[in-house]
């Protein structure tokens, strides 16, 4: 493994941990035994509608519900095609981070939480959005771009996000004392 890999893994797994962290269930949640009521919503756009029509809050929870979930992963369409060729083209990076998005939708369904097709679509467009300014700034100096072509690149990412998965999972069985 390349100088370059070895960053990049190391910048993506510091990421991607905060990402575990953002989107799993709290600690506390688990601790206390109050994860929420796992709820499903598979109508696009009927939680944005939801979220701008609120008005308890509003403006507030359109702001994070909408901005948080597009900046969820713009950091990931925008260090994927830093470090590595193989997400040179925009519907590499894009399909990652799709797939990306809905293992932690699929993660939240499980833990309890809400898992919408909405969050789905906002993150895979903020990785698109990353994207599009990583190729900006690859264009601005392009001595940034990643030199060789290395077609099993792609497993790197893939490896941090199953290592996150991987931490986070021990951690909770551990924090709910079911192994030592």
């Amino acid at each position: 493994m390349k100088r370059r890999d070895v960053c990049g893994v190391l910048v993506l797994l510091v990421y991607m941990m905060g990402v575990g962290l953002v989107t799993g269930p709290s600690l506390y949640q688990m601790l206390v035994g109050r994860l929420p009521e796992p709820k499903l919503e598979l109508i696009p756009f009927a939680d944005i509608v939801t979220v701008l029509q609120d008005t308890d809050t509003p403006g507030l929870g359109a702001f994070t519900n909408i901005v948080g979930n597009l900046a969820l992963l713009a950091p990931l369409g925008f260090l994927l095609p830093l470090f590595w060729s193989c997400f040179s083209k925009a519907r590499h990076t894009i399909l990652f981070s799709a797939g990306l998005s809905l293992s932690i939708e699929l993660i939240q369904l499980i833990a309890g939480g809400v898992t919408s097709v909405d969050d789905l679509i906002l993150n895979t467009a903020g990785a698109a959005f990353g994207y599009a300014l990583a190729k900006l700034l690859l264009r601005v100096r392009p001595r940034l771009a990643p030199r060789r072509d290395n077609r099993a690149a792609w497993g790197f990412p893939l490896a941090c996000w199953l290592i996150v998965i991987l931490l986070a999972t021990v951690t909770d069985v551990m924090a709910l004392g079911l192994i030592c």
